[in-house]
């Protein structure tokens, strides 16, 4: 073999080493999908990116939540009233704020500030939950929720140092404004009102549209949203930074 010709036999076994490097590469490379009005799509390189901090991430910024408050039951009648469990919620809020504190992500400068400020999000909706929940059987309890102490006036009317009627027909007033025919929506809250369990009536009644609706606007997801979504946004451009997002079937608007 003269030398031109082991040259180019070496340059060939190169470039098909180079393409095979190439291929297997490519190879590796996994996908990983969410919905979140659309499909989205990344690739990824599992030898560079640990797959589970990963899909840590994915449902840290865009969803579903890998840690939420439980939530509470309806609870409009008094049997429904008593069948309401304030420690099953209490256990679900540890286990919750458990798992926020033990998950991994990828590495994102702010992310952890990110974290902090949704584990705080979810303590105050566990407060906020349980203290509601307690407080249909206790309604002192709705008290412990320290940020909403400006609706102290509905607690003050369920515990009866109010005047619990007056309180009562000035939320129905109030709650039925809005409604297609407010004088059919009044009479049926007055109804229930006076039958033989009407002041318990009144006081469920209060505890859900009373002071449940004063309440929520204090709850940190309404009066820190603006600056929890920026801290969002912002690690969602870092993000698409990192990685090339694929977007394809979008819902269609209604």
């Amino acid at each position: 073999m003269t030398r031109r010709s082991w040259t180019g036999w070496i340059a060939r076994l190169a470039l098909a080493a180079v393409a095979l490097g190439g291929a297997g590469a490519s190879a590796a490379e996994k996908t990983m999908s969410w919905e979140s009005g659309c499909r989205f799509t990344i690739r990824f390189d599992p030898a560079k990116q640990d797959e589970t901090r990963l899909r840590n991430t994915v449902h840290l910024l865009f969803g579903p939540s890998d840690f939420d408050s439980p939530g509470t039951s309806p609870a409009f009648e008094p049997k429904a009233v008593a069948a309401l469990d304030p420690d099953k919620i209490d256990r679900a809020c540890k286990a919750a704020l458990d798992t926020a504190a033990r998950l991994e992500f990828i590495a994102l400068p702010g992310i952890d500030d990110y974290r902090r400020a949704r584990v705080a999000e979810l303590k105050d909706s566990c407060d906020f939950e349980l203290a509601q929940t307690r407080g249909f059987k206790t309604p002192s309890a709705l008290r412990d929720y320290q940020p909403a102490a400006a609706c102290a006036r509905f607690v003050d009317a369920i515990e009866g140092k109010t005047d619990l009627q007056q309180m009562f027909r000035q939320t129905v007033d109030k709650g039925c404004a809005d409604n297609a025919s407010p004088k059919a929506c009044v009479a049926r809250y007055i109804a229930e009102a006076q039958k033989p369990d009407g002041p318990e009536r009144m006081r469920i009644y209060l505890v859900n549209f009373g002071w449940t609706n004063c309440a929520v606007t204090y709850n940190l997801r309404n009066t820190g949203a603006t600056k929890t979504e920026a801290m969002r946004s912002a690690l969602e451009t870092q993000f698409r930074k990192m990685f090339k997002v694929k977007q394809d079937k979008c819902e269609e608007a209604d």
